[in-house]
């Protein structure tokens, strides 16, 4: 059976030269989300965001530092690209930072019922659901949430911006 956006996870051990596999699968990220709007392409995306004049929120994770690379040793994480006009706020979605996203979100747009928010990150992705999940239930009432992300701007031809990482 196959779900669409489920993770996979295999796990390998020996154990008295036994081979244990083990699978995990992820649920799969719901395909609605009530109280916003679902955008379903990247030009369905633009003509969103010009119509409602939306903030944009990307809250893809940022790149961490591999555990296992030596002390001292330069690290250069792959430059980050967004649909040109977004905020970066990698970790939006984690019930972790709920209350610092939700600040950084209302110093662009204002407190709820505040303005037009368009979010997003990767396909297949639980945090630009979540972290739209989490404007709605405060009282924002002009969500977007584009499921397609970052990957189907791109496939669309539509340009992207570099951009780092707002702290928050």
């Amino acid at each position: 059976m196959a779900l669409k956006g489920a993770k996979v996870f295999c796990f390998f051990f020996s154990k008295k030269k036994t081979l244990f596999l083990l699978l995990a699968a992820a649920a799969p990220v719901p395909a609605t989300l009530p109280g916003a709007t679902v955008v379903e392409s990247a030009a369905g995306a633009r003509a969103w965001i010009a119509a409602h004049h939306a903030a944009v929120i990307d809250v893809a994770p940022a790149p961490v530092r591999p555990a296992a690379m030596a002390p001292g040793m330069p690290w250069l994480p792959a430059a980050h690209q967004d649909i040109p006009g977004s905020a970066w706020l990698p970790g939006g979605g984690d019930a972790a930072r709920a209350d610092a996203y939700l600040r950084a979100v209302a110093a662009r747009v204002g407190a709820p019922p505040g303005g037009a928010v368009l979010v997003y990150c990767h396909p297949h992705c639980w945090a630009s659901w979540n972290a739209a999940h989490r404007l709605v239930q405060r009282g924002y009432r002009q969500v977007a949430w584009f499921p397609g992300g970052i990957e189907a701007w791109a496939a669309a031809g539509f340009d992207l911006q570099r951009t780092q990482a707002i702290p928050y």
